[in-house]
């Protein structure tokens, strides 16, 4: 089997549980091997580091699969890990019908991700060592979770095309299904695999029913970047008066109304087919208010390199948010650009709001991404979303 040396830097956090190895911190390859096949990783001592997915054409050069030299690295593997992986979200964490079943590195199965829609299971994989795999992963998601009778594979995207993989979106295993019906606090929502990333974005669960509690009869709601309508939807549920859902895509909003319609909800619904910023801009001309502001923007931040001018578009974004949040209107407002920290997210929303002239308090405790999205404590690349709930107050 071919090695991959690593520098100190790599091996340190190795050692401290990171499961991927970048490309500046591979020292020399020995031996030879193709993209997608399993290496040992070792120091530049000889020590052994692990076993994983190589790819000398994409940034992550190593994914890890395993510490162990004895494990081997073959359908078992994966069909046992998939297994535990399930029973943990089902037995530990208490979900039932709708949830991540698989996350990547967080479950030692690096590359793929698996969303669970009642007898769907939406499925998508950014490494080649992985794809090599991927009929053999279909079978052990049904086989871990009997419910399930269509794996859809949902492979498009950025991370397929920085592998060098091909975009596919088909039915890969099981019956020809697309959509389902979940259920999410007090809302229920359709879910169309045709959609963005797996079909419907499950990691802001316990934040979007975190919402409920903060809007009342009589409230005007904005959800900007509302994509099939999550807070919108629950806003409305919770007894809002008006709920204005914004969103460039046209496909989008008619999700929005379909999912309107399926809680009785669509009276006290506006919909809005534009690009945030202008819709905005001109909401602010006109002096428009409202009681909850919602801004769940996509990632604005792809590549450590753009962290500058992406901080710089959060900025503008939650600037504009705060003009039109009422005096004593509370904020949502979310990052899931996995390169900016929380910290960088607090500084610039408070800079938005000095700009706006507002104060902030803080409602809620500092929020992430819903539990079945484990974040694997050495390893940053497993904890992206971050969510405030915030106060707003005049400057007076």
């Amino acid at each position: 089997m071919a090695r991959v040396i690593v520098d100190a830097q790599a091996a340190r956090a190795i050692g401290k549980g990171a499961m991927i190895v970048f490309k500046k911190g591979v020292v020399r390859t020995e031996g030879e091997f193709n993209p997608g096949d399993v290496v040992e990783v070792y120091t530049r001592g000889g020590r052994f580091l692990g076993k994983g997915f190589v790819n000398p054409n994409s940034n992550i050069m190593i994914r890890l699969v395993t510490k162990d030299r004895e494990t081997e690295v073959n359908k078992e593997l994966f069909r046992e890990r998939i297994r535990k992986a399930n029973e943990y979200r089902k037995k530990v964490l208490g979900y039932d019908k709708a949830y991540r079943m698989v996350y990547g590195e967080a479950d030692y199965l690096p590359g793929l991700i698996v969303d669970r829609f009642n007898e769907i299971a939406s499925l998508q994989i950014s490494s080649v060592g992985m794809e090599r795999f991927k009929l053999d992963v279909a079978e052990a998601i049904m086989e871990a979770e009997p419910e399930i009778e269509t794996v859809f594979e949902k492979n498009t995207g950025r991370s397929r095309r920085r592998e060098g993989l091909p975009e596919v979106e088909r039915v890969l295993l099981g019956k020809e299904k697309y959509r389902t019906v979940i259920e999410e606090g007090k809302a229920r929502f359709i879910v169309d695999m045709r959609g963005q990333k797996t079909g419907f974005f499950l990691d802001q669960r316990e934040n979007r029913i975190a919402l409920e509690k903060y809007v009342k009869p009589g409230m005007r709601v904005l959800d900007v970047f509302t994509y099939t309508g999550g807070f919108a939807i629950h806003a409305a549920v919770a007894g809002a008066d008006e709920v204005v859902a914004v969103d460039k895509s046209p496909w989008a909003i008619n999700m929005v109304k379909e999912n309107a319609r399926l809680n009785g909800v669509e009276d006290r619904m506006k919909y809005i087919v534009g690009s945030a910023f202008p819709v905005m801009e001109e909401m602010i001309k006109r002096g428009e208010k409202f009681d909850v502001v919602i801004l769940d923007p996509p990632a604005f931040v792809q590549h450590e390199k753009d962290l500058k001018r992406g901080l710089r578009a959060y900025f503008n974004v939650n600037y504009a948010g705060l003009q039109l949040v009422k005096e004593g209107g509370i904020l949502v407002t979310a990052s899931c650009s996995q390169h900016v920290d929380l910290g960088a997210f607090k500084d610039m929303v408070i800079a938005a709001a000095a700009k706006a002239g507002k104060f902030l308090k803080l409602l809620e405790p500092y929020r992430t991404q819903a539990p079945d999205h484990p974040i694997l404590m050495a390893s940053k690349d497993t904890e992206y979303l971050k969510a405030l709930f915030l106060y707003v107050e005049d400057m007076k």
